[in-house]
């Protein structure tokens, strides 16, 4: 399935089918209680649903959406099987894939709507991760599907909605430790994030104020990414970082709009969704008159990029470049 059809998805479940009912639950949601150093100290965890996930032993046989295995990847579990964007059309390894070495894994599926339930069965697994950007549902599994998973194993969400990267990362962070990883996997690469986000923070100042435009496409409209709800660009936001107005609804993810009005949301400097297929954009009149466009300053956007401190840093890297263009 297409990069858009993905985000339109997404769009449509937390903004544009209407505000989500957030799921009840009496206990914090993605707090893990109970942790230890063997499978037999058990795994408990509320998930973004308020659905407890409550185990006698430690889950081992781990399988999860691509972002989500790519982050715990990076925070020292290895998981069994893996769905969603794993591969581009040349064969290297999708962004959202991350450090994950598909040769030490089953591959699940390879895209959005791609779920191969007999292959998943035949891991016998124990736990499914995903991501949950409505505190309702899971990004990857449709309902119909994750009724034959919940035959198999039981499913876990994560809480994307109103968290920025760095919340983001310190929930995976969490988990990684509640399924039996070493808590210090992370410190180092904590470091070298942390060091990153100093010098976008310092780019950022540099370019007093300039405001970005973040853009998707399909080819039927444009979406204005929503700063308050992407956490990438959240995390941005506390470090100064100025958005053009999306003008969404708080929890929505995206502003749908036509291509007549991007002129609307115009900027010195532009990025635009690094999962997008089409690119018929770029012919438009109204695309070509954007100042970013105009002065050479797009650049590409990697939301749903791997929750981890180590692949967080390079994206890190990638919007001081964004940044450092107020200054050319």
């Amino acid at each position: 399935m297409t990069s858009l059809s993905r985000r339109s998805m997404l769009a449509g479940l937390v903004g544009l089918a209407g505000l989500p009912v957030l799921a009840a639950c009496q206990s914090q949601a993605g707090a893990p209680s109970a942790s230890g150093s063997s499978a037999a100290a058990g795994f408990r965890w509320t998930d973004a649903r308020g659905k407890v996930i409550d185990l006698p032993t430690r889950p081992t046989v781990l399988v999860a959406q691509s972002s989500a295995a790519a982050a715990l990847w990076d925070a020292g579990i290895k998981v069994k099987g893996a769905y969603g964007e794993l591969q581009t059309t040349n064969g290297k390894l999708d962004y959202q894939a991350g450090n994950l070495d598909l040769a030490q894994l089953t591959v699940i599926g390879k895209t959005y709507g791609d779920f191969q339930v007999e292959k998943l069965a035949g891991l016998s697994p124990q736990l499914l991760i995903d991501l949950s950007f409505d505190n309702k549902t899971l990004w990857y599994v449709d309902a119909a599907t994750e009724k034959k998973v919940e035959a198999l194993c039981p499913t876990l969400g994560m809480e994307m909605l109103n968290k920025n990267l760095v919340q983001v990362i310190e929930e995976f962070t969490k988990l990684a430790v509640a399924l039996g990883a070493d808590p210090n996997t992370s410190g180092s690469a904590k470091q070298q994030f942390d060091a990153a986000a100093d010098k976008t923070k310092a780019a950022i100042a540099a370019a007093n104020g300039g405001k970005v435009a973040v853009f998707s496409f399909d080819s039927n409209n444009a979406y204005v990414a929503n700063p308050k709800q992407n956490p990438d660009l959240a995390y941005l936001t506390t470090l100064g970082a100025r958005f053009v107005d999306s003008g969404s609804k708080p929890t929505d993810y995206f502003n749908t709009i036509s291509f007549e009005k991007l002129g609307d949301y115009d900027a010195d400097v532009v990025m635009v969704d690094a999962r997008n297929t089409y690119t018929g954009y770029k012919q438009l009149s109204t695309w070509k008159a954007l100042s970013g466009v105009k002065q050479g300053n797009v650049f590409p956007w990697y939301p749903a990029a791997p929750y981890s401190y180590l692949s967080s840093t390079k994206i890190m890297d990638d919007f001081t470049t964004v940044w450092q263009a107020f200054g050319r």
